[in-house]
């Protein structure tokens, strides 16, 4: 399946802006769907509360399909109550999909899934995806890497000491610009007093880590997760590495806002040049904890 419309990640305190998300419900057409409030009779089967859909009481064969996609193949026959969260959630949002009538805001859809439930969820969402926008309602980016863009409320102007993520939402491929860098570049946007800076390339990316990332991109070189489309060649050369890393810092996010408008990396003059936008430069000077999702389930604090 290939997604046809949009998918957007609305990262919001839902219980501090509620009247906003009523707004946005009424100008929008949008039911507000809310997963934390699920409410089922318990002591009926999953197969048996499908059942009564009008789409699938004449085809058996298109319910078992979305159970499959579900990842409730197996489950059918279970009473609701013996099902995990997730898989309730995962539950509502198969009723939703196969009701074409209405459109809805998913609010916390993600929120207590287990990983694999997450990528069911996802699953779902393309099949949705493939006749109608979707917007979700989340107070944290978790499982918005289906998003085709994520807007942070209330506004990108206000810091207030809350903790913030940088995250790799749109970096598909192996990541290679681990924590310690970061941790290095975050501590030279602290001390400098423009958006526009120098970062001496030595001081934050030793000549060891080139050499080690040199190896492990030709060690994986035919692996699906270090394909990198704007690099044609292999074997990888030793500027490669630095040429993967200025993509993936131009990548990053921080609460859906970009972290950087520019960034590169000069290995000839030993420089790596960035200008931060001025919401990740603020949050680098304000904001008392970052946290860097460097990769799928490993989140560092820098």
């Amino acid at each position: 399946m290939k997604k046809n419309h949009e998918v957007v990640g609305l990262v919001i305190d839902a219980i501090q802006q509620n009247d906003t998300l009523r707004f946005l419900s009424a100008i929008t057409g949008c039911t507000i769907k809310d997963f934390d409030k699920i409410t089922y009779n318990g002591s009926r089967t999953v197969g048996d509360y499908l059942s009564i859909l009008p789409i699938f009481q004449n085809d058996v064969f298109s319910m078992q399909a979305m159970l499959e996609l579900a990842g409730l193949e197996t489950k059918e026959n279970y009473r609701i109550e013996e099902l995990t969260i997730g898989e309730k959630k995962l539950l509502l949002l198969i009723t939703l999909i196969v009701d074409t009538s209405k459109q809805y805001l998913l609010q916390n859809l993600f929120q207590n899934m287990q990983v694999s439930e997450v990528k069911c969820a996802t699953e779902l969402l393309i099949e949705m995806s493939t006749y109608m926008d979707i917007i979700l309602i989340s107070p944290s980016t978790y499982g918005y890497e289906i998003c085709d863009k994520t807007i942070y409320w209330p506004d990108n102007n206000t810091i207030d000491n809350r903790e913030f993520h940088i995250s790799r939402n749109k970096i598909k491929e192996m990541c290679i610009m681990p924590t310690f860098i970061m941790k290095e570049i975050i501590k030279v946007i602290k001390e400098n007093e423009t958006t526009d800076i120098a970062i001496p390339l030595w001081n934050v990316v030793p000549g060891e880590y080139e050499e080690y990332a040199y190896q492990v991109l030709n060690s994986n070189a035919d692996k699906e997760k270090f394909n990198y489309p704007y690099i044609s060649h292999r074997p990888f050369r030793y500027g490669d590495v630095y040429w993967i890393m200025e993509h993936q810092l131009q990548e990053l996010e921080i609460n859906g806002s970009r972290c950087f408008e520019e960034a590169h990396f000069i290995p000839d003059e030993a420089i790596i040049h960035v200008k931060c936008s001025e919401y990740f430069f603020r949050c680098c000077k304000e904001a008392e904890r970052i946290f860097y999702d460097y990769a799928k389930n490993d989140v560092e604090e820098l």
